[in-house]
């Protein structure tokens, strides 16, 4: 009788890893999906994966460069994993333009960056302003960053958009040949 009971055990105990390796697989950064380098070439997967969280399924739409011209006044990128994302954009603008950033309606107050000609960072997102002399006229280049904060830790979010907005605003010069 007991040699009847081993095999049961033991295809019990079979039974059970199996369906035990089947759940405790960890699900794979969404973000190492992407192309070494995104959005306009600026940002590295490891600079979108706190946006990004896990998933097997991410896009990514917008513009694969951030040159902006008379004609060419905007770019956006997004990059979306389900419900979580990451945006970024710049925009050209007349020299003298404003660009309305509505500061009095972002709660918790936003905070400056030392960038360009003004720059801010709060907690959802950063923007910066640069005046710039172009090979022909001048002009106002405005770029922005903004994603799901979710699964971040609220220390970590400003340090980070402040980062990424900083390396979207340097790209966007080069790219734009904007000279300050």
């Amino acid at each position: 009788m007991r040699v009847g009971r081993v095999p049961r055990i033991l295809a019990a105990g079979l039974a059970t890893m199996v369906g035990l390796t089947g759940c405790g697989e960890e699900a794979k950064p969404a973000a190492q999906l992407l192309q070494e380098r995104t959005c306009f070439g600026v940002f590295t997967r490891d600079d979108l994966a706190p946006f990004l969280g896990d998933g097997d399924d991410v896009r990514v739409s917008g513009a694969s460069d951030a040159e902006l011209t008379a004609a060419r006044r905007g770019v956006t990128c997004t990059v979306a994993a389900g419900s979580n994302y990451f945006q970024a954009s710049a925009t050209r603008q007349p020299l003298g333009q404003s660009f309305f950033w509505n500061r009095e309606t972002i709660h918790p107050a936003a905070d400056p960056l030392a960038l360009g000609d003004d720059a801010i960072v709060y907690n959802v997102g950063a923007r910066a302003l640069v005046n710039c002399r172009g090979g022909t006229d001048e002009f106002g280049l405005e770029v922005h960053v903004s994603g799901d904060v979710d699964k971040m830790k609220p220390e970590e979010r400003r340090p980070l958009f402040a980062k990424l907005v900083a390396k979207l605003l340097d790209a966007a010069k080069q790219q734009s040949k904007c000279r300050v």
